[in-house]
This record gives structure tokens, sequence and C-alpha cells, in this order.
């Protein structure tokens, strides 16, 4: 696993050990990030982010920062040591704790960001239960955008004054482009 383009491009990512951690695949981050365009100086939220393959491709394509939530100690150390490996330590930051109490966190200081990777384990109930709680803890900018990989049999139906702009499929995985309403184009 490598990252795709940027300032750390080719750099190696260290893998999980593990299938409770599915890291974004090569080809679907790279679509992802096409897509995506410019991110010089965005604030970036990963959630689910496992090895923090999403959030360091960002970070090597110009975001400003990225912060890493996940749950699992496995993956807290997969992504510090990717951190070092692609010299990102200094923008980033980890927390290391589910979901929920991360978005309720990041809410309370008020926290606002441009791009947001949802990517929890597949057909689990994670991605309309996160959505319900990032309707209340409004952490989406206003023209921010949230990107959610998810199974096809598990598409976003809590929208709740977001809409799907984009969504793209890569064999098992959808990626649902998820915008406010009165942003959307």
């Amino acid at each position: 696993m490598k990252i795709v383009a940027g300032s750390a491009k080719g750099r190696k990512l260290r893998g999980p050990k593990t299938k409770t951690i599915r890291p974004a695949a090569a080809r679907v981050r790279e679509s992802v990030f096409q897509i995506l365009g410019d991110l010089s100086g965005k604030r970036v939220l990963d959630l689910f982010a496992g090895t923090g393959s999403m959030g360091l491709e960002a970070l090597s394509r110009g975001a400003e920062e990225v912060v890493f939530v996940d749950s699992q100690q496995a993956a807290v150390g997969l992504l510090f040591h990717n951190l070092q490996a692609t010299g990102f330590l200094g923008k980033a930051h980890i927390l290391k704790k589910s979901a929920r109490s991360a978005l309720e966190f990041l809410a309370k200081r008020k926290r606002r960001y441009d791009l947001i990777f949802l990517d929890p384990p597949y057909d689990k109930g994670f991605v309309d239960s996160t959505l319900e709680i990032l309707h209340r803890c409004p952490l989406l900018a206003p023209n921010g955008l949230l990107v959610c990989e998810h199974s096809p049999r598990e598409a976003p139906t809590f929208l709740s004054g977001l809409e799907i702009a984009d969504e793209r499929k890569y064999g098992q995985t959808l990626l649902s482009f998820l915008k406010w309403k009165s942003h959307a184009e």
C-alpha cells in the first residue's frame, strides 16, 4: 500500500495484520482524489481511519490538517507509524475514540471540516448512525463535502439536510459524495 500522489507519492504505508481493519483500495483512493481535486489548505476529518490511507493521501495532496479517528488500538498504532513514515505527524491529530465520542468531542470545540471521510466497517449499520450524529454535531463546513465509502447494500438513507451530489461504484464498494442541500450543485 502506497501514497498515490502528492508530496509523499510512492511512500509505503504499513497495512493491517488483522481483517478488522480494511484499508481503502488504491484505485478507490485514486478515483476519490481525482474527483476532489486541489486540497490545499483544507481541514479534513477521517472517521474509521484504519491505516489512515485516505487522510494521508489528503495530506500528501496539500491538506492543512487531518484529524484521524479510530477506536481500535491496532489502527492507532498503524496511524502513528504511517504518519511518521510520511513525515506528516505535525499536521495530524489522532483520536482513539468511537466515531460518536469523537464527533461529540469535536463539536464541543466548534470544529468545522472542509472534507469528511466516512469509511466504517461494511454492513454494520454505521453509515446512517454516523450521519445522524453528524446532523446533531454539525462538523461539515457549509461548502464542505462528505465522502462515504460503503457497501452497495448500506447506502445512506439518513440525509437530513444533506444530499447525494455524486455516487461511484467500484466492485463491492460504493462511494457517496454528500453536500449540504443549499450548497449542492
